[in-house]
């Protein structure tokens, strides 16, 4: 007996260094605390984001609530590039049936804000500088009808190297010459990928996700369609991923995360939604791109919702 209360104690006492581990780091790594940075939005009057007359209000009423009333775990997932979101995710997870819709949000989608004039501050990407990763959520809530957004994942581009390295690098078949040159960037950056497969460690995975048109004369390609084409190839690159990431590889890449990512998710859900992700199946992952079109007006170039498209959309997700 007194053998077998010595062995407990020792274990019990192992799990308790182990747990308490587990929540310094965390508390110390994951956990983000920005209350310093105003969450509160006030957009814009503005008949560009105006709900039109035409979209059914009784449709966008079940969509309400449906969602306030489902199971489904929403979040934004952003990557950061200095004081902006150089890339953005809604992700829409069914615990219950195992099924995750991705929407990218283009970085230029028009969203005007009461007191920030000048240029790029009518984007969405813009709204991470002033309001952080909070206002973010309000503002994807906000462009998507009000729907939750219960929690933010941030990432840095430091961060994104280390996962894709923890995947073990990502395969791709590269379609185009990809050359581009960026000497006053800090630090520079150089991008050159030949036509073919590759597997992308994190630097290069980075780079890949980065780039959206060529150095002018090098004889690389440009997407045609600007940011929305960079969008495609992100997704060809997330699905790629996330083959990966769905097999023996998820406990490398949720230990590389926990020292890398930013989020206001506690760590009992993160531990259930992690445990979770394990059941998904790559043909139940959907990809999508909100709805709307590029549109240049006011001297810039942005990217205008369609709230028909969207209405459509989240119906899809929450009545159909």
């Amino acid at each position: 007996m007194k053998l077998f209360i010595k062995v407990f104690v020792v274990s019990f006492a192992c799990f308790v260094i182990l747990l308490g581990s587990m929540f310094w780091a965390f508390n110390a790594h994951m956990k983000e605390d920005n209350e310093a940075i105003t969450s509160v939005i006030v957009r814009a009057e503005d008949s560009q984001t105006n709900i039109p007359d035409d979209i059914e209000k009784s449709k966008i009423d079940i969509i309400r609530e449906k969602a306030n009333n489902s199971d489904r775990v929403n979040l934004v997932l952003q990557g950061i590039e200095e004081f902006r979101s150089d890339t953005m995710l809604f992700i829409s997870f069914s615990p219950s049936e195992d099924t995750v819709l991705i929407v990218s949000i283009p970085r230029d989608t028009y969203y005007p804000r009461k007191g920030f004039v000048g240029p790029g501050q009518a984007k969405i990407n813009a709204v991470f500088g002033a309001h952080g990763s909070k206002g973010v959520k309000t503002a994807v809530s906000d462009l998507l009808l009000d729907i939750p957004v219960d929690y933010y994942i941030t990432v840095r581009y430091s961060g994104a190297e280390a996962i894709i390295d923890s995947l073990g690098g990502v395969p791709m078949n590269i379609k185009h010459l990809m050359i581009y040159e960026d000497t006053a960037a800090d630090p520079p950056l150089k991008i050159h990928f030949e036509p073919g497969h590759h597997v992308l460690n994190g630097k290069e995975g980075v780079q890949f996700l980065r780039y959206r048109q060529a150095t002018p004369g090098s004889g690389g390609h440009t997407f045609p369609d600007g940011d929305l084409g960079r969008i495609k190839s992100q997704q060809e690159f997330m699905k790629s991923a996330a083959r990966k990431a769905l097999s023996f590889r998820l406990p490398a890449v949720m230990a590389t995360a926990f020292k890398f990512v930013r989020t206001d998710m506690d760590l009992q859900n993160l531990i259930r939604y992690a445990s979770n992700a394990t059941d998904i199946k790559m043909e139940n992952i959907t990809f999508k791109m909100l709805p709307g079109e590029p549109k240049f007006m006011n001297g810039g170039s942005y990217f205008m919702q369609d709230f028909a498209g969207i209405v459509d959309m989240l119906y899809e997700l929450y009545a159909e």
